[in-house]
């Protein structure tokens, strides 16, 4: 079995909670290096995971030659210039979601992709992960009809308190245009339903100013709240909203069909079905759930030479979205989503 090395770059939470766990657990894995923006994480993440090397810059880990593949765990503004310093030193990549700033940056990306037979990968929505397959099986066998609405509520408290201090994912220069989980459900409306094709969006911010840093106040440049109005290219129409700024909301996908109802929730193994008959819960067979393997299929994808899934095509498609929404947020007006082909 071909050993893969890897490169880490950024410890923090996903890292931690998920990437650096699911890669202790293949064989014929190595963690080789890892850089963190505090040089004393990167050293703590060393001698927690058993990394080889601690880095103080990310660019060290890129140039390292007994580092395979790297583990891109920053925020977005600087997936695309990792990602391309990555790919011209021969390292595979496997960049956490959002795929990039903005629309642009993304395309770049997909470009440089395109140039590279390295094997490159965004990390999945673990959100409806588990219910995904069984429900793409109920809606390809008809259950529910036609489907005429798509109903998608995530409220969240996470920003209600308006003492909290400023986070990273409300700053657009580190997150750019990606606000609340839109980009995260935009992944997921694409998979099951295919492209938005028009939308309209509002957005609002509740707490225009946060403590930050000690050093006073600073500006929340990402909306609290974001609803969308838009049409499935395929002719469903769909409603979203997405709020930090609320309390006591059950995060939710709803599925409206000619015959019947289908109601997802982020983490459950089940689904509820409506119809004129009433409602049923329907436990996804044990077959069926479809489990976090996102390390393992980074893994094999790279030792079988080919591209991972997702696809750096498919993460344009998501920030096409993105970009649909935060433009229809500035302009006040309907907007037609890019096509990626």
């Amino acid at each position: 079995m071909m050993t893969i090395r890897i490169g880490l770059i950024g410890a923090g939470g996903i890292a931690r909670s998920r990437h650096l766990p699911g890669l202790q657990k293949l064989e014929g894995v190595e963690l080789a290096a890892v850089a963190n923006r505090r040089y004393d994480n990167a050293l703590k993440a060393a001698e927690e995971y058993g990394f080889g090397k601690a880095y103080r810059t990310w660019q060290e880990v890129a140039e390292d030659p007994a580092v395979d593949a790297v583990f891109v765990c920053t925020p977005p503004y600087l997936h695309k210039e990792i990602t391309a310093y990555c790919l011209a030193r021969g390292k595979h990549v496997f960049s956490q979601a959002r795929m990039a700033m903005n629309l642009p940056e993304a395309l770049e990306m997909l470009k440089l992709d395109e140039s590279t037979r390295l094997t490159t990968m965004l990390c999945p929505p673990p959100n409806y992960m588990k219910v995904e397959p069984y429900a793409l099986q109920l809606l390809a066998e008809g259950t529910l009809g036609d489907i005429r609405h798509v109903s998608l509520t995530h409220p969240s408290g996470q920003y209600s308190d308006p003492r909290k201090p400023l986070h990273w994912r409300q700053r657009a220069d580190l997150q750019g245009i990606n606000a609340l989980d839109v980009g995260i459900m935009g992944e997921v409306l694409n998979k099951w339903f295919g492209p938005v094709k028009t939308l309209y969006a509002e957005g609002q911010t509740w707490v225009t100013e946060r403590p930050q840093d000690n050093e006073g106040f600073s500006r929340v440049e990402l909306p609290d709240s974001v609803t969308v109005i838009g049409r499935f290219a395929r002719g469903p129409q769909l409603t979203a909203l997405f709020s930090g700024a609320v309390q006591g909301g059950t995060p939710q996908l709803s599925i409206h069909g000619s015959r019947g109802t289908l109601t997802c929730y982020p983490e459950a193994s089940y689904l509820l079905l409506r119809t004129v008959e009433g409602e049923k819960r329907l436990d996804v067979p044990a077959d069926r759930i479809k489990e976090w393997t996102v390390e393992r299929d980074f893994i094999e994808a790279v030792r079988q030479g080919r591209k991972g899934d997702p696809s750096f095509r498919d993460g344009a498609k998501y920030m096409a979205f993105t970009q649909a929404v935060a433009d229809s947020i500035r302009t006040g007006g309907r907007v037609a989503v890019a096509e990626i082909s």
